[in-house]
């Protein structure tokens, strides 16, 4: 996997079939959302990229709430490799990146990236104050020849499979309960 630390001199990607989010714990619904993204990549006979932010916009956003990681970033990379995943885009978030709307934020995947599919949930946002969601994006990635691929949230024994649910099985400190949300063991920091 091409891992990317900057939006600097990214290279010309063939036909990028991308998900954008934190990607924190990268647990069973992020591997479901990787999986789709591999599906399209191999239909577009392109590549898969995953874009993801550091820090996590919550610690810069609301510095001041109780949050902590899952997993530190390099671990996020580790289990996205794992996935066989073509390329990592690690975005710097700041409050100024934050304040890039939906529009601007799908005007960069589409002249620095070349967007060919943007794979997405029904809880994923992006751009300032998450105002872009399925609904707001399909008529402008329409336009501007991007398939969204929407995809079911995924649901194991009932629970909606969060990293906010995952945090709270960890505070709880009922860890096998965390551990099966996130398919893999948890690393205790």
């Amino acid at each position: 996997m091409r891992i990317f630390r900057s939006l600097e001199n990214l290279p010309k990607f063939v036909n990028p079939v991308v998900t954008v989010g934190s990607f924190d714990g990268v647990h069973l619904g992020h591997q479901q959302i990787l999986e789709y993204v591999k599906a399209g990549a191999k239909k577009y006979e392109g590549e898969s990229i995953v874009i993801t932010f550091h820090p996590h916009p919550q610690q810069v956003l609301h510095p001041e709430q109780d949050f902590f990681l899952i997993n530190t970033l390099e671990e996020n990379i580790e289990l996205i490799a794992a996935e066989e995943i073509d390329n990592l885009i690690v975005i710097p978030f700041t409050i100024a990146f934050s304040k890039l709307s939906f529009a601007h934020f799908l005007d960069f995947l589409t002249e620095k990236i070349g967007v060919k599919a943007l794979v997405m949930g029904p809880n994923h946002n992006v751009g300032h104050n998450r105002e872009g969601n399925c609904k707001t994006m399909q008529g402008i990635c329409a336009k501007k020849g991007i398939e969204i691929i929407l995809i079911p949230e995924f649901i194991l024994s009932d629970n909606k499979v969060r990293s906010s649910k995952i945090r709270e099985y960890i505070v709880n400190k009922d860890i096998t309960k965390a551990e099966a949300l996130l398919g893999h063991p948890w690393k205790k920091k």
